[in-house]
C-alpha cells in the first residue's frame, strides 16, 4: 500500500491547484500498480475531500438507502453501523451498481485496537488458489437474487415486468405495492483486473446475508453449493494475505473495488466508537491500464 503525505487544505489556502500534474500522475500510476493508496492527513474539510475525489471520478454511485448522508454532502455516507465483524467483500459486487473505486475517510479513529478495516488483494488471492478451485469459479457464474428499494413516490399498482439495461440481469419485476425492483443478477466471482492478463477474485460470496438487506440469496448458477473444501481453502489463503488499516484522523484510503475485497474487525463496545465514512466512484475519470502500458 503506497502512502502519500500531502495536505490539500494547505494547497488551496495558498490559492494553488489541488494537485499538480506530477502528483496526479503519481497517484494514478501507483493506484494501477498496487490497487490501494493511503493518504495521510489529507484534509480536515469535507468540501475539499469531495473536490479531491472529483479529480478521479466521472460518476458517483447511489449508495444503499440504509446509509445516511454525512458531513453535509450527498456523496459522503456512513459505512455500515454496529459493532459486528464484517467479512471480506467487494462493495455491491452482487449488483450492476458495483462501484469502481471505494474511498474511506477517517473522521474519528478507534481509541483501542479494534474495528480495523481489513483488505485483501483479489489478484494475489486468485494466484494462490489451487487449480481445482480456479476451475470451479471459471466455468460457472454466481446467481445473486435481489430486492432493491425504489422511490416511494412512484405511482402504480401490482407487479409488472421491468427492464434493466445490464448484462446478467434476468427475471426483473417492479412491484408498485412493495416499492421494490426484484431480479436475479448473474456474475462470475472472478474477473479481469486493471493489470493486463491478471484476474481478480473479488465478489460477495462470503459476507453474511444479514449485512446486505438487498441481497436475498446467492448460489452458483447451476444451483449447487460451493464445496466446503473450496470455502476452507479460500478462507485459509485470504487470511494469510489480508492486511489491516491503523486509522488516524483525516486519513483517506483509495481502494480498487474491482480488485480488492474489504471488511472490518469487530468493534469493542467500550472503545468509544470510531467514525469512518465512504464515497463510491461508479466510473473513474481515467482509463484502465494506461500507466501500466506506458512510460508515463
Amino acid at each position: 500500500m503506497f502512502n502519500f503525505k500531502f495536505n490539500i487544505d494547505r494547497n488551496l489556502e495558498g490559492k494553488s491547484e489541488l494537485l499538480n500534474d506530477s502528483q496526479f500522475h503519481e497517484i494514478l500510476k501507483n493506484f494501477e500498480e498496487s490497487g490501494v493508496l493511503y493518504f495521510s492527513n489529507l484534509t480536515s474539510k469535507p468540501k475539499n475531500l469531495v473536490k479531491f475525489t472529483d479529480l478521479f471520478t466521472k460518476t458517483y454511485s447511489n449508495d444503499a438507502l440504509r446509509r445516511s448522508k454525512r458531513l453535509d454532502n450527498e456523496k459522503i455516507r456512513n459505512v455500515d453501523l454496529g459493532y459486528q465483524e464484517i467479512k471480506l467483500h467487494s462493495e455491491a459486487s452482487f449488483s450492476p451498481a458495483c462501484p469502481e473505486i471505494i474511498w474511506f475517510y477517517c473522521v474519528k479513529p478507534p481509541k483501542k485496537n479494534s474495528g480495523k478495516t481489513t483488505f485483501c488483494d483479489g489478484v494475489k488471492l486468485w494466484e494462490k488458489l489451487s487449480g481445482t478451485t480456479k476451475k470451479f469459479f471459471l466455468q460457472e457464474p454466481v446467481c445473486y437474487s435481489l430486492k432493491i428499494p425504489v422511490d416511494k413516490k412512484i405511482k402504480g399498482k401490482g407487479k409488472k415486468p421491468w427492464f434493466l439495461n445490464n448484462p446478467g440481469v434476468r427475471d426483473c419485476y417492479l412491484d408498485f405495492d412493495e416499492k421494490i425492483v426484484s431480479f436475479d443478477y448473474i456474475k462470475f466471482a472472478v474477473h479481469e483486473s486493471r493489470i493486463p492478463n491478471k484476474l481478480a477474485f473479488a465478489n460477495h460470496l462470503f459476507v453474511t446475508l444479514e449485512s446486505e438487506p438487498q441481497l436475498i440469496s446467492r448460489k452458483m448458477y447451476s444451483g449447487k453449493e460451493i464445496p466446503s473444501e473450496i470455502i476452507e481453502e479460500i478462507q485459509s489463503v485470504s487470511k494469510k494475505i489480508t492486511k489491516k488499516i491503523d486509522w488516524k484522523a483525516k486519513d483517506l484510503i483509495m481502494l480498487d473495488n474491482f480488485r480488492f475485497m474489504h471488511g472490518r474487525e469487530a468493534i469493542d463496545k467500550n472503545d468509544g466508537g470510531r467514525d469512518i465514512v465512504n464515497i463510491q466512484t461508479a466510473k473513474s475519470s481515467f482509463g484502465s491500464g494506461y500507466f501500466l502500458n506506458s512510460n508515463k
